[in-house]
């Protein structure tokens, strides 16, 4: 990190430049993983079919692979889970595109 007054090397941790005393901004935090956490959508990547599994593991903060062999177990011993899938890929939106993030 470099202070923007004077150009100097900064320690991340410091408040001040120590060349010349000005304050140090704090970098912006990162954006969350998954940043609409509230509305259930299907992801745009680490998804295998349509993402509804995907979207249902994010959402609820479950592990995706438990998921999928769940939807699969229910699928192949019922038959309502390939539906139930089906319907879901309908009705469940897809993530919006993310933006490219802004470079300083």
């Amino acid at each position: 990190m470099f202070c923007s007054k004077c150009g100097k090397q900064v320690d991340p941790s410091s408040r001040f430049c120590p060349a010349c005393g000005a304050t140090i901004s704090a970098a912006p935090p990162p954006p969350p993983p998954y940043p609409n956490r509230n509305q259930l959508t299907r992801p745009r990547n680490n998804r295998i079919i349509a993402g509804v599994c995907a979207g249902f593991a994010l959402h609820y903060g479950w592990d995706v692979t438990l998921v999928r062999v769940i939807t699969a177990l229910i699928a192949l011993f019922t038959g309502i889970g390939a539906v139930a899938y089906l319907i879901l890929w309908v009705i469940i939106p897809e993530e919006p595109y993310a933006l490219p993030a802004k470079s300083l």
